[in-house]
């Protein structure tokens, strides 16, 4: 059968003139064509994948699902802040890690149990062979880097960066002198007693409710009467809140507010002396934040006001820390809810304005569940949750990962050698930003004793790679201080600090594009995957790639080398005419021409007779194809006539044999 793309001319298949590529793939549209591919492959990207994931939901059924999560959250978590009060033993934490050591116990005394253990114990011997042997190996799990910045270095704490975090902010409310009446309940004032109060000052001047607070405020904190007015003769108003403040910081468990200020000016370094302190504290205490009295105040700390109990704050730090119980299980399960809690919600250490972020995440995720189709809903709903709330619960562990790589830059150096490296730089830093270095060849002296206790002697070319690696992905942190020079006239000071400043404008955006680009991510396909896994995965998931565009089948691409002779993709070659001869003897029918034709054709001059099969249909005849050697010869731009008088023969099998038979 002769396509209608024949060219009658040259007898044989061919694409209009304006299509055909002969020698080679056309160049412009090559181009365009690697432009639209990668375009693809950045949309194809997982994160925006995710994003295109949320867009078929109604913004407005988004917002207002958002809303009433951020409100529900908020108001259970206040609930939840309940049940962790009172003792640890008695708190929901306290019972849930209780259950882990009994589980724990029963477990390690089975057979499986004691298989387990071994195996554990045996992969922790041979992880301490490991570093042992491998000074690289000892550096990842050892020595790892340590961000500079409070939120990095928070971020990579976990569970315990962020609720230390949480009580330093919680205890500067407390320590803020009391400006409200309804700042009486932190010393254990009931409503009854805070509206009695708010009476008796009603109609005085500012100043003279200013005074009677601070003096409330001691009176709450027991100290005597006579006792207060003799600070408030003598020191007024700011000595009455001086010494509030030290004993403020004895009822929160510190000896005096000076301890108070050295620990909470790194609360994260000194968070053993902050769980101390609130072993120490006084349980009648607690800490309020956003409250106030009367019907405005009331609808205010409804939607946005904290009360955090001392007992509440002590038993969080209890089981992030592991203290309350004595097994793995029992230590890891608390700590896990804790965790997992935090990463849902932002309420586990935090106020109610931090829910709002978990909540946008929770709206999407509803109302994409709610327009999925029947039966997909179940899968949609896990699939998302697990997805979005991975990335938060991966965060920490992305920042972990990057610092233990950064790590390397210490390899060849053990604990005591990093921890004196880091005390000598921070010396040095002091040093260098007091202008205290005589000159600047001393200043270069004590800079190359720095970076012999870096390179702590190491000589194996793969290790030095390594440590160069490791200082790439530290770089712009733990820097050394630029030389400051004591010269009065032109200095230089400024330029010196330039190039510390570029490391941190290329370090910075490393370090937070390694886990928020590289890690999480797969963090977080796998863990979708896992849901897939156990409850399916939804039609229109998450991990979904937009499809390529087809391609157009009337313009295909040849490669260079490739004969132009030869026949064309049979895909492309379409044989649905209902006259196609092909067809109609496969079906058992018998082509009868057109008069017009049949008195136009000669039989004869094709030289064959016709045959009959024994039922008396008439064979058709084999066809051969040949292509001319004289090559494509292009023609004009007009081609009308051709294609016209091709498609009226292209039905007559006699006329296609005259036409194949034709010679030159």
């Amino acid at each position: 059968m002769v396509s209608n793309n024949v060219n009658l001319k040259y007898n044989m298949p061919s694409q209009p003139i304006s299509q055909a590529q002969f020698g080679g793939v056309n160049p412009a549209m090559q181009a365009g064509i690697d432009a639209e591919k990668v375009k693809q492959s950045v949309d194809n990207s997982y994160i925006a994948n995710r994003v295109k994931a949320s867009e078929e939901a109604n913004p407005a059924a988004t917002l207002g699902l958002s809303l009433a999560s951020w409100y529900l959250l908020a108001q259970s978590m206040d609930k939840f802040s309940k049940k962790c009060e009172g003792t640890y033993e008695q708190s929901i934490l306290g019972r849930l890690g209780n259950w882990g050591d009994k589980t724990h116990n029963k477990f390690v005394s089975t057979s499986v149990g004691k298989q387990t253990a071994k195996a554990y114990h045996g992969f922790e011997k041979l992880w301490n062979k490991i570093t042992g042997k491998s000074k690289l190996a000892y550096a990842i799990s050892n020595t790892p880097t340590q961000g500079e910045w409070q939120w990095p270095k928070s971020t990579a704490a976990g569970l315990k960066g962020f609720l230390t975090m949480d009580t330093e902010q919680l205890f500067r409310y407390f320590m803020k002198p009391v400006d409200n009446v309804q700042k009486l309940e932190q010393f254990g004032y009931t409503q009854e007693q805070i509206n009695k109060f708010a009476d008796s000052i009603k109609g005085l001047k500012n100043a003279d409710k200013t005074a009677a607070l601070a003096k409330e405020e001691l009176k709450a904190l027991g100290v005597k009467p006579e006792s207060i007015e003799k600070i408030f003769k003598n020191e007024g108003i700011s000595g009455l809140n001086t010494y509030a403040n030290h004993v403020k910081a004895s009822k929160l468990g510190f000896r005096n507010f000076a301890e108070y200020e050295a620990v909470t000016k790194d609360s994260l370094a000194n968070v053993e002396k902050l769980y101390k302190a609130l072993l120490k504290a006084d349980d009648k205490m607690s800490i309020t934040a956003y409250r106030k009295s009367g019907s405005i105040g009331k609808i205010n700390a409804h939607l946005f006001g904290r009360k955090v109990s001392i007992p509440e704050l002590r038993n969080k730090f209890t089981a992030t820390l592991g203290k309350g119980n004595t097994t793995k299980l029992g230590r890891f399960l608390p700590k896990a809810f804790g965790y997992f809690l935090e990463g849902t919600t932002n309420r586990f250490a935090g106020g109610k304005l931090a829910v709002l972020m978990q909540a946008f995440i929770f709206g999407d995720m509803l109302a994409n569940t709610f327009i999925a189709p029947k039966g997909q809903k179940i899968k949609t709903f896990t699939e998302r949750f697990v997805n979005d709330f991975s990335y938060f619960l991966a965060m920490p562990l992305a920042c972990i990962l990057m610092h233990k790589a950064g790590g390397m830059k210490y390899t060849g150096l053990d604990k005591a050698g990093v921890e004196a490296y880091r005390n000598a730089l921070k010396e040095f830093n002091a040093k260098a930003k007091a202008g205290q270095f005589a000159s600047k060849a001393e200043y270069k002296e004590a800079k190359k004793a720095l970076s012999k206790m870096l390179k702590a002697d190491v000589k194996n070319p793969v290790t030095k790679l390594f440590k160069r690696i490791g200082r790439l992905i530290n770089i712009g942190n733990e820097t050394r201080a630029a030389y400051k020079s004591n010269t009065k006239i032109f200095n230089l000071n400024f330029l010196r600090k330039i190039p510390n400043f570029l490391k941190n404008c290329a370090g910075v955006p490393l370090r937070f594009a390694i886990p928020t680009a590289l890690i999480i991510p797969v963090v977080a396909k796998v863990a979708t995957k896992g849901s897939h896994a156990i409850f399916g995965r939804p039609d229109k998931s998450v991990l979904d790639e937009e499809k390529e565009p087809e391609e157009v089948q009337n313009t295909p691409q040849q490669p260079q080398n490739q004969n132009p002779f030869a026949p064309q993709n049979q895909q492309q070659i379409v044989h649905n005419s209902p006259t196609n001869l092909i067809n109609m003897y496969k079906n058992g029918q018998t082509y009868q021409a057109p008069n017009n034709v049949n008195n136009n054709i000669d039989n004869s001059s094709s030289g064959k007779t016709e045959e009959k099969a024994d039922n008396g249909k008439v064979l058709e005849p084999v066809r051969t194809y040949i292509p001319s050697p004289l090559g494509v010869q292009i023609q004009g731009e007009d081609q009308s006539a051709g294609n016209a008088a091709l498609a009226r023969a292209d039905a007559a099998e006699r006329k296609a044999m005259e036409t194949l038979a034709m010679k030159w």
